[in-house]
């Protein structure tokens, strides 16, 4: 996400809440969503229904998506879709500017961002402090699980893909103070896709 367009955030994004507003409990959500499969659509079209949903998509050139070894390292296989999407935007943000897609550069650490691709799990991190049990929990559910989007409207919260072999490839929701109590809520990144261009999802 480039550093001049980056989120307007207020003061409330820089503070830890309760819980996610408007959920029943950690991670949960607040409306009905039925997973099933959904009929494969081109990317165009999804990009399409984004922007008319008031997604900002600046598109690039289709290439392979390039992350830093350190991530490949952790996350050796990711679905194909995620990867063709992410591989084909410079920067997807809402219309509100307090959701974006992590890009190329956010996981690169070279987009100016105000918030590291991982920045929730660090805050989990620094949350343990000397509890290593704790570190080793956090850290195991984020080898697990790769976040590819970031939004502060409601608090701290993410969206990510399972990228363990049980599970693989479906799609979760979490939010502070307790991000790794997530919610799954897609069974594949083109249906979580669908989803928020449709309005059955708010980033």
């Amino acid at each position: 996400m480039p550093a001049n367009n980056r989120i307007k955030l207020t003061g409330a994004a820089f503070r830890f809440r309760a819980a996610c507003s408007g959920s029943s409990g950690p991670g949960s959500l607040s409306f009905p969503l039925c997973l099933g499969a959904l009929p494969t659509m081109k990317q165009s079209d999804l990009i399409d229904r984004l922007r008319k949903s008031g997604w900002e998509v600046v598109t690039r050139p289709d290439r392979a998506l390039r992350l830093p070894p350190e991530i490949s390292a952790r996350h050796s296989k990711l679905p194909a879709a995620l990867t063709k999407f992410l591989g084909s935007v410079d920067s997807c943000i809402n219309e509100t500017q307090t959701a974006w897609f992590l890009c190329e550069a956010d996981y690169a650490g070279t987009s100016g961002a105000a918030f590291r691709w991982d920045e929730w799990e660090q805050l989990s991190l620094n949350a343990a402090g000397d509890d290593g049990r704790f570190a080793a929990k956090v850290r195991a559910f984020w080898d697990a699980h790769l976040p590819f989007l970031l939004s502060v409207r409601d608090g701290y919260a993410y969206f990510a893909i399972r990228t363990a072999a049980d599970g693989f490839g479906r799609i979760v929701r979490g939010c502070e103070p307790e991000f790794e109590e997530a919610s799954q809520i897609a069974n594949s990144f083109e249906e979580f896709l669908s989803l928020l261009a449709d309005g059955g999802i708010r980033a």
